[in-house]
């Protein structure tokens, strides 16, 4: 895949800034929150291939829906690695929620966990498909491309401070961490001319369940489920898994809004989370929200992202032959 690359910079931001808004906003819908700034504890005791999430941070967004769900582009990939390259993070740890790669699955979907080191090439990525019986199965995955989409947090894996985050039972209706966190960034840090702001990091569910999805294969989907002229998906279609957990380790991107007023037609959900099972479970794929309000525990690290990088923005190619 031909690659096109648009760079813009979020609002410039402190650890103490994004934590304070954190305190504010969180605790209208959590029960207990804790938030501190602390050194990173070594992730490589939570299976990462490094040990932290600081320096040279930046996000991107890759892709879209159509060229998941659009007839004319369904397969096609990205290489991350190569992705790196072209914006400064050839040695980097890389983190994040993606599509796999179908020539990476002889043909078949899945959602992709993204855990991979680009310094020593280490690999602790996950890739969750749904088997003939319609249960979710989990399995490494080393390869170093996504399908049509995927969004991923580039650092030098370094330790350095970091937000954390222990969260103890849920009092409001927002069941999403990840979307909770981003309302209580744009609540309380008065964001106004496009001055947004983005973090990402891992969090554990510690207690609770949660509800999940898996992309299954397009042979299996009988209806059509997809508006090109929307370019959205406007029908259900994904298998979805409730209540599963805990003891699962989730990869988070977020950010408030684009940074440009819409030019980079970023992800419409303003976040994008995948998870695995840190205890040997076949449970994997796209993080929803909780389903148990009074047992859901987090443990979270985040950092700052002070850039993204928008990767072959389809909505934009769509928009402009039409």
């Amino acid at each position: 895949m031909e690659l096109s690359i648009d760079k813009a910079e979020f609002a410039k931001t402190s650890l103490e800034q994004i934590s304070e808004a954190l305190k504010k906003g969180l605790v209208q819908n959590y029960k207990s929150v804790e938030i501190s700034i602390e050194n990173c504890p070594d992730l490589t005791k939570w299976d990462c291939p490094a040990s932290g999430l600081s320096g040279n941070q930046k996000i991107i967004d890759v892709g879209g829906e159509p060229y998941m769900h659009d007839k004319r582009f369904i397969g096609a990939e990205f290489d991350f690695e190569e992705i790196a390259k072209r914006i400064g993070s050839e040695k980097s740890y890389a983190l994040g929620a993606g599509s796999g790669a179908m020539s990476c699955l002889d043909g078949h979907c899945g959602e992709l966990v993204i855990n991979e080191n680009l310094i020593n090439n280490e690999s602790r990525s996950i890739i969750a498909q749904v088997d003939e019986q319609n249960n979710c199965k989990a399995s490494k995955y080393s390869a170093r491309k996504h399908g049509g989409l995927g969004n991923i947090y580039y650092s030098d894996g370094k330790t350095g401070k970091v937000i954390k985050i222990i969260i103890k039972g849920r009092s409001g209706e927002q069941g999403s961490l990840p979307q909770a966190m981003r309302k209580a960034l744009s609540d309380n840090l008065s964001i106004a001319n496009n001055n947004h702001v983005a973090v990402a990091g891992i969090f554990r569910i510690l207690k609770g369940k949660i509800k999940s999805h898996v992309q299954p294969d397009y042979d299996t989907i009988k209806h059509e489920y997809y508006d090109p002229k929307q370019m959205k998906c406007v029908k259900d279609f994904l298998k979805f898994y409730e209540p599963i957990g805990p003891h699962f380790q989730c990869y988070s991107i977020l950010w408030t809004g684009d940074p440009t007023g819409g030019k980079l037609n970023l992800r419409e959900s303003g976040e994008h989370t995948h998870f695995h099972s840190y205890k040997g479970t076949q449970d994997a794929g796209h993080y929803h929200f909780d389903v148990t309000p009074n047992d859901i525990e987090y443990e979270c690290y985040f950092n700052i992202a002070p850039e993204v990088h928008r990767v072959n923005n389809i909505y934009k190619k769509l928009k402009s032959t039409k």
